[in-house]
């Protein structure tokens, strides 16, 4: 389940398909193809940014950065001035680690560590600064890029 957590933090997305208060990762999945397929229209994103973001690769155009910010606002953890909304990424945290109070502890660590960060005022380098953060703090945490999600 901790390694679910870096999901969240890598991709900067925080899954909120939820059974009753049981997490479903299928559901989560589904509704992740889903935004992302809407946000890839939005932003003009490419096949080739979707295969970065899914592959838990840094960006490597403006688009696939926009890609981000855009599911970062689908999901409500990134707020219209371009800020990470982190009382929202507690919430979504807490129904993937079904509140287990160990998990919980590590999620709010990285929350918390990313949340004051510096960002670009342009949303989708600030999607990527996030994301930069979420991954160097997931790694202090011992949480390696080798998770199933």
């Amino acid at each position: 389940m901790a390694k679910l957590l870096v999901v969240l933090a890598v991709m900067c997305i925080v899954a909120a398909a939820v059974v009753r208060g049981e997490f479903d990762k299928t559901a989560a999945r589904e509704k992740l193809k889903t935004k992302a397929a809407e946000c890839k229209t939005e932003v003009g994103a490419t096949d080739t940014d979707i295969e970065e973001l899914v592959g838990k690769k840094p960006a490597s155009t403006m688009e696939g950065k926009c890609l981000r910010a855009c599911l970062m606002k689908k999901f409500e953890v990134m707020n219209d001035s371009g800020k990470f909304v982190s009382d929202v990424a507690l919430k979504h945290a807490e129904k993937v680690t079904n509140g287990a109070a160990d998990k919980m502890k590590v999620a709010t660590e990285i929350i918390n560590a990313c949340a004051g960060i510096e960002v670009s005022s342009d949303h989708c380098q600030a999607a990527e600064d996030y994301g930069k953060c979420f991954k160097q703090q997931a790694n202090a945490h011992g949480i390696d890029e080798s998770y199933e999600y």
